[in-house]
């Protein structure tokens, strides 16, 4: 009995700590958004929540070589982040960038926001075409992790200026973040251009997962259950 007792609790308790373990970190470069029905243009919401847990607002999702707009699509083999001069992977085939709507856009104003289903507590991404020039003014993006509408963190890109190779113009800026739990991302232009203004979103990792109340409850019982058993043996 005592025997039978032990493997049914360890069954227990590995099912608990499988549910309140955190999950592993996601990637998503959308070189799978064929496969979900997405093709050029398409607004993205929420295609990639059943396997990812999060979805996305304010952004399309471009295809290279269709209409190659300025920017995003100076895609430059073996680009490094330009402030860490670390390899990051190219944009490939598909990628998000901000949609054609940018009358009344500028500083402030959010471009792209990604929503999770469970809170996080790290992520990272690549953001492309951070450029400028001397007419319309800088590009730069704040990268706000908030919480139940509070926010957490912020990251700053750095603030691209000018066109050309001195620029961000066709290079990635990797961000990263890991520290206080968060349930949304939001991309907030914080330049001084008043047009023109343009965002690629590419190669995210959507982070790991915090383990909500619940499952911890539910390791709270796997634990009393090993009490109750070692209770049972005494009086065997």
């Amino acid at each position: 009995m005592p025997n039978r007792s032990k493997t049914a609790f360890a069954a227990v308790l590995l099912g608990t700590v499988a549910m309140s373990s955190p999950a592993l970190a996601g990637f998503i470069d959308f070189e799978d958004a064929p496969s979900r029905g997405l093709s050029d243009n398409d607004t993205l919401t929420g295609q990639y929540q059943a396997t990812d847990g999060v979805t996305f607002s304010g952004a399309v999702l471009e295809e290279s070589g269709t209409n190659r707009p300025d920017g995003f699509l100076n895609d430059q083999l073996n680009a490094r982040d330009a402030e860490t001069g670390t390899p990051t992977p190219g944009l490939g085939s598909y990628f998000l960038r901000t949609n054609d709507d940018f009358s009344n856009r500028g500083p402030g104003d959010t471009f792209l926001s990604v929503v999770y289903d469970t809170p996080s507590s790290a992520a990272s991404g690549e953001i492309w075409d951070i450029d400028g020039n001397s007419s319309q003014g800088t590009e730069k993006w704040d990268v706000v992790f908030s919480l139940a509408g509070g926010v957490v963190a912020t990251l700053e890109s750095p603030e691209g200026t000018t066109n050309g190779a001195s620029s961000l113009d066709g290079l990635p800026w990797l961000f990263e973040y890991s520290g206080s739990a968060f349930d949304r991302i939001d991309f907030v232009f914080s330049g001084s251009k008043q047009t023109g203004i343009g965002l690629a979103f590419d190669n995210f990792r959507t982070g790991t997962a915090v383990p909500v109340p619940a499952t911890l409850g539910l390791l709270g019982l796997g634990l009393a259950g090993l009490g109750v058993v070692a209770r049972r043996r005494k009086t065997v």
